[in-house]
C-alpha cells in the first residue's frame, strides 16, 4: 500500500510539474504587462501545497521560479533585463538577483499558501481554507517580486516602470491593488474549484 501511494505521489508531482512548465512556458500563464505579468503559474503550485504540504508546495514553487529564469532568456522582457543585466557582464550581484526575484517570491507562495492551507483545514471548512490561502499565495508571490526588485534594484526598476525614483514605491503600490489584488481573486476562484475536485478524486482512490 505505501508503495503504491509512493508511486501515486510520485505521478501526481509529475503531473503538476508538467502543468507549470506548460503555463510556465507559453502565453497561456502569462498576461504581459510593461514590466511585471499577471501569472496563472502560481495556481498549479497553490494547489500542490494542499495536496503535498509545506515541502512540496515549496518544490513546486521552485520549478515555477525554473520557467520563470528560462522565461528571462527566451523571451526577455524588462525584469530580463534587470536580473541579468544588459551587457555589463554576469556577477554575484546578478546572481542574487535571480534568486531574490526569479526564485524566493516563487518557493514563498508555496510554503505561505500550503501553511495556511495546512493551519486552517483544522477548522473543517475546507473552501474557507482553500480560499484564504490561495489569496495569501497569490499576493505573496506579487509582493516579494515587486519588493525584491525595489529593495534591490531600485533604479533600475523605476526605469522600467518609467517614473522617477521618489514614484516608484506609488507605482509599485498601483501594480499591487489593482492587478495583484485581481491575479489574487482569479486564484481562489480557480484554486477552489479544482482543489476541491481534486481532493475528492483523491480521496475515492
Amino acid at each position: 500500500m505505501e508503495r503504491k501511494t509512493d508511486t501515486r505521489s510520485l505521478v501526481l508531482y509529475a503531473l503538476f510539474i508538467a502543468l507549470i512548465f506548460l503555463l510556465g512556458l507559453t502565453p497561456v500563464g502569462y498576461i504581459m504587462l510593461p514590466l511585471a505579468a499577471i501569472t496563472t503559474v502560481h495556481i498549479p503550485v497553490i494547489i500542490g501545497g494542499y495536496v503535498f504540504g509545506p515541502k512540496g508546495g515549496s518544490l513546486l514553487g521552485f520549478f515555477f521560479g525554473l520557467t520563470s529564469l528560462i522565461r528571462c532568456f527566451t523571451t526577455p522582457d524588462a525584469t530580463a533585463a534587470i536580473v541579468l543585466g544588459t551587457g555589463t557582464g554576469f556577477s554575484f550581484y546578478n546572481l542574487l538577483l535571480i534568486l531574490a526575484i526569479i526564485f524566493l517570491p516563487r518557493i514563498l507562495t508555496g510554503l505561505f499558501s500550503a501553511m495556511i492551507y495546512k493551519g486552517l483545514e483544522k477548522t473543517g471548512k475546507d473552501v474557507l481554507a482553500m480560499s484564504v490561502s490561495a489569496f495569501a499565495g497569490s499576493l505573496t508571490n506579487t509582493v516579494f517580486f515587486l519588493g525584491g526588485l525595489y529593495v534591490l534594484a531600485f533604479d533600475q526598476t523605476a526605469a522600467a516602470f518609467g517614473v522617477p525614483g521618489e514614484a516608484l514605491l506609488k507605482a509599485i503600490l498601483g501594480v499591487v491593488a489593482l492587478n495583484g489584488v485581481l491575479e489574487a481573486v482569479a486564484a481562489v476562484i480557480l484554486c477552489c474549484a479544482v482543489g476541491k475536485a481534486l481532493k475528492f478524486m483523491l480521496a475515492r482512490r
